[in-house]
This record gives structure tokens, C-alpha cells and sequence, in this order.
């Protein structure tokens, strides 16, 4: 039982890690047009946005007393986004954030 537990979790990390890697590889081999290339820059921050208001209007974090935990630690991210221009400070912020407002809030 064990070992086609630990077969499945492997097949799975492979099964995925093949998925993100394939497509790298094969787009590496073409020269893609500025226009494309401009376009695909775009898609970080649209997936982000969709990840951020699927959170904030899904099931969002809130308090007793109706405050939503995951606003706050969004407007804080947003913030520090703005002031820093860094992605990783901005969800490094968001995470602290949201971990000690759920701490000192609930």
C-alpha cells in the first residue's frame, strides 16, 4: 500500500514537472516576434491579479467582527508593491502580512 503511495506522488511530480518543462524547451528553439514577446510579458501580472481577486471575492479571510483579513493584507501588499516595484517584496509583504493580521485579528 505504501509503496503505490509513494509511486503515485512520483508519477505525479514527474507527470508535472514534464509539464512545465517541455513547453520551455520546445519555445526556447524559436525567435519570437516583439509583439508576441511583449504580449507574454503581460502574463505574470494577469495571473497574479486573477489569483488575488479569486482570494478577495471567493471565500476571503474575515473576522468576528466582519473585517476582511484578506483586504487588509492585500491593500499592505499593494502598498509595499508600489514602494518597492518588487514582486517578491510584494508577496513576501502579503504573506507576513496576512499571517499576523489572522494571528492578531482572530
Amino acid at each position: 500500500m505504501e509503496r503505490n503511495i509513494l509511486l503515485a506522488i512520483i508519477a505525479s511530480a514527474l507527470v508535472t514537472a514534464l509539464m512545465r518543462v517541455v513547453p520551455v524547451l520546445l519555445l526556447s528553439r524559436f525567435r519570437m516576434p516583439p509583439s508576441v514577446q511583449q504580449w507574454l510579458s503581460f502574463i505574470p501580472a494577469a495571473i497574479m491579479a486573477a489569483i488575488i481577486t479569486a482570494e478577495l471575492l471567493g471565500k476571503p479571510a474575515m473576522t468576528t467582527s466582519g473585517i476582511s483579513i484578506s483586504l487588509l493584507a492585500a491593500a499592505i501588499a499593494t502598498l509595499v508593491g508600489i514602494l518597492s516595484r518588487s514582486l517578491f517584496a510584494t508577496v513576501l509583504a502579503g504573506m507576513v502580512a496576512f499571517t499576523g493580521l489572522s494571528y492578531l485579528l482572530a
